[in-house]
């Protein structure tokens, strides 16, 4: 189930979203703390071209394109507010996700010292097939929505019309009730957004889930966490109960694994009337964690760390690589079991105070017995085998209790002002100034004190952030509501991608973007070739068959190749023929549509009635 060295129990982003055999998707709801762009972009090929995240399609822009047209009306991603991670090179393309991305920024709450987070990493996807019939998926993980190279973990299930047990689907409801909640009015497109999750929150109410397992059978829990009234109490599970006496809320066996804690939930966790007779306990963390508690604090407990070598491996290996990483622990999963119950939790949740009682996250719990899975299992798993085996990436570690790291508490520290500027109530206006454009920027309250830029996207010239803010001659590409903040102390300094309400953008931006992309004849047949392909991995090989043909030249007034391709979709797939629509009213650049296509085209669209 955990195996790291077995590739049944790997799973690939961009598999785990691809629609079941006969569907197509119909929306996708997601949420991630911190969010890569580049990773969306991978995505919207995934969910809009029903092709893996690592695909060589990746790399064309034609493709991309017609992914991003596809999706855009169809995904909604939430995320932490001052969690976007600022691209390498930022890509026109990138603009055209600002209406999926809906930031989240919690209020304050009491009892921590820095805003909770909204941290849930979920996907939950309704898929339609060509007769109206729907279905579902649900993915809890631990993972963001990130190109990060750590462990982590990712349970989803489908929906199944032979399971009656609706009332397991309803925490998805309110969750879903909850992310309406936070699209804000100033959201591209909020209207549109909040009906899609109040459709899908009716339409799901009647559904159910199956874990398609023989070891957990329809035993689960889905369990939201900060999400209001509606959340699960952890508080009240038995895992964290805060009535210590009562017998439900002991084990025999508790694991966890978690990259991140707090030492009060390992007090919690010691206490001698949670213990049974032969109490085992085991937890699996990342070692800058190991100074967070005193060594009495962890003498109940076996620890675990990935070794030094596992860690470092990529840089050890790749020391040429400028873009090599470490790698750590990023799952969190609790095991505990009680007599022959086994209770599993998986999903987003670290083993701290404020994850426990203060974030929003998703969890799910499912239930199985001790003949199923154990901790012997689990750490079976984890170890690739036995625990003394070479092979194995962990190794048995003690609390350090050291000091905290400057540089990361540093880090936090700058983390936390990115998450007041986006508090903030903020709002940008475009005025058109002959060919460029001017942007002028309002921020309302009292601004951190601290060293802080801010630039439009796209545009690599920071200026000193101030409550108003004047940006002139910038181009229509660089006219966006990401905008790059850069906030900095001594030696540390960190970037992110923000998003500011921002009104007057011209329509005509759109066009720019897709003008980037196709920009020439021999691209635009790509485009086309791309669309009517047979499938979309043998369409770039026709589209080189096209041009070997000498189809496409301005000499030839006839197109036979291209009306037959198109003929034969428009008899099993018209709908697609509404792409080829999109990019002729995108390109507004004289010379790279023929006005014979044109003509093709528009005799297929009033036969066929498209849009």
């Amino acid at each position: 189930m955990f195996k790291a060295n077995d590739n049944h129990d790997r799973v690939g982003y961009g598999s785990l979203l691809l629609p079941p055999p006969g569907f197509h998707l119909s929306l996708a709801v997601g949420t991630t703390y911190s969010l890569d762009l580049e990773a969306l972009t991978a995505v919207c090929l995934s969910l809009g071209l029903a092709e893996d995240t690592d695909s060589s399609l990746l790399q064309n822009p034609i493709t991309l394109l017609n992914a991003l047209q596809k999706i855009s009306e169809k995904m909604i991603v939430f995320c932490e507010g001052g969690q976007i991670k600022m691209p390498t090179s930022p890509s026109a393309l990138s603009l055209l996700l600002e209406k999926i991305i809906v930031p989240v920024t919690l209020p304050k709450a009491r009892g921590i010292n820095h805003f909770p987070a909204f941290h849930p990493k979920t996907w939950l996807i309704q898929y339609e097939n060509n007769f109206g019939e729907y279905c579902y998926r649900f993915a809890v993980m631990s993972r963001n929505l990130t190109f990060d190279r750590s462990w982590d973990v990712c349970f989803s299930m489908d929906s199944s019309k032979g399971v009656k047990a609706a009332r397991k689907s309803k925490p998805l409801v309110h969750y879903l009730e909850f992310l309406r909640d936070q699209v804000k009015s100033t959201s591209q497109n909020a209207r549109g957004k909040r009906s899609s999750l109040r459709r899908l929150a009716e339409e799901l109410s009647s559904f159910s889930f199956t874990t398609d397992s023989k070891e957990f059978g329809e035993d689960f829990e889905i369990m939201p966490l900060g999400i209001g009234p509606n959340a699960y109490d952890m508080g009240n599970d038995p895992l964290f109960c805060s009535n210590t006496y009562a017998a439900d809320y002991t084990f025999h066996e508790l694991v966890v694994f978690s990259p991140f804690l707090s030492g009060s939930l390992i007090d919690y966790w010691n206490k001698p009337e949670h213990s049974l007779t032969g109490t085992t306990r085991v937890l699996v963390t990342r070692k800058s964690e190991l100074s967070k508690f005193t060594k009495e604090q962890s003498d109940q407990f076996r620890i675990y760390a990935l070794k030094d070598d596992i860690v470092d491996g990529e840089e050890a290996i790749s020391d040429q690589d400028e873009n090599k990483q470490k790698q750590d622990i990023h799952a969190k999963i609790y095991l505990r079991k009680k007599y022959s119950d086994v209770d599993l939790y998986l999903g987003s949740m670290n083993a701290t105070y404020s994850a426990v009682n203060k974030n929003v996250e998703m969890m799910i719990r499912l239930r199985t017995k001790n003949r199923y899975y154990n901790t012997e299992f689990f750490l079976k798993d984890i170890f690739c085998g036995k625990e003394d085996d070479p092979q194995n990436p962990f190794e048995l570690c003690e609390a350090t209790e050291g000091k905290e790291d400057a540089a990361a508490e540093t880090t936090n520290q700058l983390e936390q002002i990115i998450k007041t500027v986006c508090r903030l109530p903020m709002h940008a206006t475009v005025a058109e100034r002959g060919e460029k454009y001017n942007v002028t920027l309002e921020i309302g309250g009292t601004l951190p004190d601290a060293q802080m830029y801010l630039t439009p996207f796209r545009r690599d010239v920071p200026m000193t952030l101030t409550n108003s803010m004047h940006f002139s001659q910038l181009d229509l590409l660089q006219l966006s509501e990401f905008y790059m903040l850069k906030v900095v102390s001594d030696d540390v300094a960190i970037e992110r991608i923000i998003m500011i309400p921002t009104s007057g953008i011209p329509d005509a931006r759109e066009n720019a973007v897709v003008n980037s992309v196709v920009k020439d004849k021999r691209s635009f047949v790509e485009y086309v070739a791309f669309v009517l392909g047979d499938d979309y991995l043998l369409s770039l090989m026709e589209d080189r068959k096209l041009k070997s043909s000498g189809v496409w030249n301005d000499e030839h007034e006839h197109f036979p190749a291209l009306y037959e391709k198109m003929l034969k979709t428009a008899l099993e797939d018209p709908k697609r023929l509404n792409e080829i629509g999109y990019l002729l009213n995108m390109i507004t650049d004289e010379g790279i549509v023929p006005d014979e296509f044109r003509e093709l085209y528009e005799t297929f669209r009033k036969t066929l009635k498209l849009k």
